[in-house]
């Protein structure tokens, strides 16, 4: 189900921007929504073809890895290598946007969490609030996956393996785009990067970035994970709009 955002742009032109303001740059895959296993199945099956081997991807392997990493390491495992690897990593993205976009749009189990859309919404009208990506997904598998549901309307700006493979990275080049495109310098601790594997607390920590952990998949377990990889907030679901704003001190 998609959803669309009314015009709000305009707003930001009247709004003097002194006091509090944040910008939350947000993960994909298990923490906005949840593709399932179509990109992994595709990840197998076009390295496969690829390569005439028998190619193995586990996700315990490889959560939170960017999409060339993740591609690299199920490369490795399989003893590809050298000019076979290279040639396998040219060759494989423009075959993946391709059946991934004609797969991803009628797959029934792909899936918006039920909480996204109303705290996504919300906080795109606050004042102040700025929302962004920083996700380990190429900038146009991102857009395949949230465009079903209306998502990639709500992100003004964002930061994607298709800018760098290595996720730590990433969260600089958000801000820079961020702080370009609305005219705001951001301090580091305005800045939130809200995502479900260490990977993503790891990049905000090592950029002196707070870390908002979401710990779907293991309850209390997951959460302590999260909290040992430095997330300053931990919560099961997405928090709502007004934990959001008072994570900021805006409320």
């Amino acid at each position: 189900m998609r959803f669309e955002p009314e015009s709000h742009s305009y707003l930001r032109k009247f709004f003097e921007l002194n006091g509090s303001k944040a910008l939350f740059l947000f993960d994909i895959d298990g923490t906005l929504i949840s593709p399932g296993k179509i990109a992994r199945k595709l990840f197998i099956e076009i390295t496969t073809e690829l390569t005439g081997r028998k190619i193995s991807l586990e996700f315990k392997h490889v959560a939170g890895f960017t999409d060339p990493l993740i591609l690299k390491e199920m490369l490795q495992r399989a003893g590809v290598n050298g000019e076979e690897m290279d040639e396998t990593l040219v060759n494989f993205f423009p075959i993946y946007y391709k059946r991934l976009k004609e797969i991803y749009i009628n797959a029934t189990e792909k899936k918006m969490f039920d909480e996204v859309k109303d705290i996504i919404y919300e906080l795109s009208v606050k004042k102040n609030i700025y929302l962004g990506l920083v996700t380990g997904n190429m900038k146009r598998s991102a857009m395949i996956k949230l465009s079903p549901f209306g998502l990639e309307n709500y992100f003004g700006i964002g930061a994607f393996a298709s800018d760098d493979p290595d996720r730590n990275r990433l969260p600089p080049i958000a801000v820079s785009r961020a702080e370009s495109i609305w005219n705001v310098k951001f301090d580091n601790d305005e800045v939130f990067v809200v995502g479900d594997t260490i990977h993503d607390v790891h990049c905000a920590v090592v950029n002196d970035y707070r870390a908002i952990g979401i710990a779907r998949r293991d309850g209390d377990n997951e959460k302590s994970i999260l909290r040992s990889a430095g997330a300053d907030w931990v919560f099961e679901t997405l928090p709502s709009s007004s934990e959001f704003m008072s994570i900021a001190n805006m409320n």
